[in-house]
């Protein structure tokens, strides 16, 4: 068996504790104690000092303090009939001195898995660097991969029943022994889960206390951590039982799996595994799939769907749908965007109503602040995927009518200066800006011509675009996103080295022409080669 090697730390110091404090976020809340942040922000000369000293008892006797263990939680409505329990959100609040301890411990911890690459690469949840576009990124890419083989595509999307609630703190312990987390830490963690207590308040009123036996803190900085390590070894289980075509993408809880095979009959048998597979890892790890929520979709570049998946284990019945909600975004079967389009549009509506009814009280700065707050956020979340689709144009009109509102421009006025006045991209724009930013930041996802030809040309530096035929593989943000960075001007991609001065530089381009179509910069960048 592989043995990871064990953790070892060091102690905190003064300067570490008040650096902690400093970056920790301006809130009046409080647990408990009713001591807030701002108020150890505040007093953080005169307490870091003896802070240093009780986390470094912690450290080193492996007991976490008792009172940093009580946590208040607050029901917040969040929408539907008001006697039913599950349509409230809890908020829970921790002493804030906890957020100090936990900060300490989850920099040792975390070292200690990224110097060992202990976390699993599925994993896109709660990591630096990592973002719900890159989960997307890798679904859809390798459904479109798939595709683009001329293989069958499914995947299973699963849900589980409050996942953070049901940890159980002995496979917990044994996980972080297996991945090194040994020693005193390990009883500083054993010592962190023991003995929680948490208390309701709701209309002022306060419950009593109640015990805790299961589940990571709410609210905590080291629960999103501990969930990580729990489920850390979901992805090799599913490529051990289905070892060939099949990727797994996480992002903390949501977890699904995406199966390709040459025909419908052997996709649907290595589904039912997986789905099995799935089921009996959840079952050993005490975690509740909601059935109701967890779905499989045949994915297809074409409309026409005659066979529908038959998945079930034992008396487990899967239902086949023809989209899925992944990650904020509405996924069909075709890999056409349109229902998410379709979506965000009502969204835009909404935002336009805001801004036109905000105009009258606010300046021109004040009102964009409302344009980037309810229109540019909902808009430019998962650009990427849909921004170069036909029916992207919908959101583009919306887009020209709120720049509208806010300078007060006629229906028929021309939106390309207003859009150079505002210092705003129109929407073909932020997609290309979008779309390169992702590129750059994430260069180890494509390979340059000078990996694959041995000989020296002037594109050798670009990047290299795979043969395809299948025109939802050629939308993709792969395809699509080093077309666009090979047609860049060579000095913007001189840059990409460099991510600010390449941003920068990329900004000043796009506001500069504020191109109103994928074409149109297609277009001028071709003249600009042969010129």
């Amino acid at each position: 068996n592989f043995q990871y090697d064990n953790i070892i730390f060091h102690n905190t110091s003064t300067g570490e504790i008040e650096e902690i404090i400093k970056n920790l976020p301006w809130k009046n809340s409080c647990g408990y104690d009713e001591i807030s942040i701002k108020l150890l922000k505040i007093s953080a000369p005169f307490i870091s000092s003896p802070l240093c000293c009780i986390i470094n008892k912690s450290l080193s006797t492996g007991v976490f303090p008792s009172r940093l263990k009580y946590s208040i939680v607050t029901p917040i409505y969040k929408k539907g009939d008001k006697n039913n329990v599950s349509n409230f959100r809890p908020i829970s609040l921790l002493p804030s001195f906890s957020k100090i301890f936990e900060k300490v411990i989850y920099k040792r911890i975390m070292a200690h898995l990224i110097t060992n690459n202990i976390l699993s690469n599925c994993q896109f949840g709660f990591r630096k660097n990592t973002s719900t576009i890159n989960a997307t990124y890798k679904l859809t890419n390798d459904i479109l991969m798939a595709l683009n083989n001329k293989r069958k595509s499914g995947g299973i999307f699963f849900d589980l029943e409050k996942a953070f609630d049901c940890v159980d703190h002995g496979i917990l312990l044994v996980k972080m022994k297996y991945y090194g987390v040994s020693g005193v830490m390990y009883s500083l963690i054993e010592s962190y889960l023991e003995n929680r207590y948490q208390r309701v308040k709701f209309n002022n009123k306060l419950s009593n206390w109640g015990k805790i036996d299961k589940g990571v803190p709410q609210g905590s900085i080291l629960g999103p951590l501990l969930f990580l390590i729990y489920v850390n070894d979901l992805p090799s289980f599913i490529q051990c039982s289905v070892p060939s075509h099949t990727s797994v993408v996480l992002f903390a809880d949501d977890t699904s799996v995406i199966v390709n095979e040459l025909n419908f009959m052997q996709l649907e048998k290595k589904l039912t595994t997986v789905f099995r597979s799935m089921n009996e890892w959840f079952n050993s790890n005490m975690l509740s799939l909601n059935l109701g929520k967890t779905c499989c979709v045949n994915f297809s570049a074409k409309h026409n769907f005659t066979k529908k998946l038959n998945i079930e284990y034992g008396n487990k019945i899967l239902l086949e749908s023809n989209e899925v909600k992944f990650l904020g975004m509405t996924l069909d079967n075709t890999i056409s965007w349109k229902k998410h389009i379709d979506s965000i549009i009502g969204k835009l509506n909404k935002a336009c109503y805001i801004i036109r009814k905000t105009k009258q009280y606010l300046n021109i700065d004040a009102l964009k602040m409302v344009y980037y707050a309810f229109f540019h956020s909902v808009m430019s979340y998962g650009l990427i995927f849909w921004g170069n689709r036909t029916l992207s144009m919908c959101v583009f009109k919306l887009q020209k009518r709120a720049v509208r509102i806010m300078v007060g421009a006629g229906n028929r006025d021309s939106c390309k200066k207003i859009f150079r006045q505002l210092k705003i991209l129109p929407l073909p724009s932020q997609y290309i800006y979008s779309l390169m930013m992702f590129v750059v930041n994430n260069m180890d996802l494509f390979a340059e011509n000078s990996d694959i030809y041995t000989t020296v040309t002037r594109n050798s530096s670009n990047l290299h675009l795979p043969s395809s035929n299948l025109t939802a593989f050629q939308k993709g943000p792969q395809y699509f996103g080093i077309k666009i960075y090979n047609s860049l001007p060579r000095k913007i991609k001189q840059l990409s080295k460099n991510k600010n001065r390449f941003k920068k530089a990329l900004l000043q381009f796009l506001h500069l022409h504020s191109f109103y179509g994928i074409d149109e910069f297609f277009d001028y960048t071709v003249k600009k080669i042969d010129n």
